[in-house]
């Protein structure tokens, strides 16, 4: 699902005022929903509408400041994950609204306004990003690598036998594309190519990598390289879970963008991925 990347302050003041002020609470609506998505894995979310209405009544209207200020803070955090710099951040939303009174009550709409730049530039990566995997090519069964065999030599042939995996070669790794390697568990020390997705779990017929292990998901993640600025897109498929090295937990059915060097933990099946 593509975010929004295109709104405007004109359109929201504009809107405001022929709503008589509704659009602002769908604004705040719409801004946390993507906002969650944009930033998810971060082990932050962005309350709703609803806590953003009552709490905002039970301070006085201090807690609405401190939405957009939190909301700030939090775009300029998980830019570095697109590519980004934020010269803005909760400060500068903070600021912005507390001295706009200063300025006949413009802060205010400077304020909404770093909201909306922000998120449109990280919606616009997130959706550049999310549009190149849906075009990556369909995975195919019993496309597996090797499990717990001796390292092919260079020059053999691959094959493909019941009960076994596919070996790949050394001389058909992908010479500009990602690599994840096994920095734990099963195959460790094995580097794998990542061309389409790769997907991680249990079931031979759909995984890349098998882990035969009760921990893991018949289908449990699945991973791609974005080759146009070198991060990863990973998304969990599992009922298990996919943790970072930290223990947060990715969130489910998401593409979430990392950067080489996040090592992926596979539930508790004593199995963890390094991206290269």
């Amino acid at each position: 699902m593509k975010i929004k990347e295109d709104r405007s302050l004109a359109l929201y003041i504009l809107l405001s005022i022929c709503t008589c002020g509704v659009y602002s609470y769908y604004f705040v609506y719409s801004m946390a929903l993507d906002a969650n998505v944009l930033c998810s894995g971060d082990g932050k979310e962005t309350p709703g509408l609803l806590p953003f209405i009552l709490l905002s009544i039970c301070t006085c209207g201090i807690y609405a400041i401190y939405w957009e200020y939190s909301l700030g803070n939090r775009l300029a955090e998980n830019a570095p994950r697109y590519g980004l710099t934020f010269q803005e951040n909760g400060s500068s939303v903070l600021l912005w609204r507390i001295f706009g009174s200063l300025l006949c009550g413009l802060g205010g709409f400077i304020a909404i306004n770093i909201l909306i730049k922000n998120t449109n530039a990280l919606a616009h990566c997130y959706n550049q990003r999310l549009g190149g995997n849906m075009q990556q090519p369909p995975i195919q069964p019993n496309q597996n690598f090797i499990q717990q065999q001796p390292p092919i030599q260079q020059g053999q042939q691959m094959y493909s036998q019941q009960n076994q995996q596919t070996y790949i070669q050394p001389n058909q790794m992908p010479q500009n594309g990602g690599f994840v390697v096994c920095s734990q568990g099963s195959y460790q020390g094995v580097e794998f190519p990542v061309e389409g997705e790769l997907i991680i779990g249990r079931d031979e017929s759909c995984s890349h990598i098998v882990i035969k292990n009760p921990e893991v998901s018949r289908k449990h993640c699945g991973i791609r390289y974005n080759q146009a600025n070198g991060t990863y897109t990973v998304t969990d498929y599992s009922a298990n879970g996919l943790y970072y090295k930290t223990g947060q937990a990715f969130p489910k059915n998401v593409p979430v963008i990392c950067n080489p060097g996040t090592v992926l933990v596979i539930g508790n099946s004593g199995n963890e991925f390094l991206l290269k």
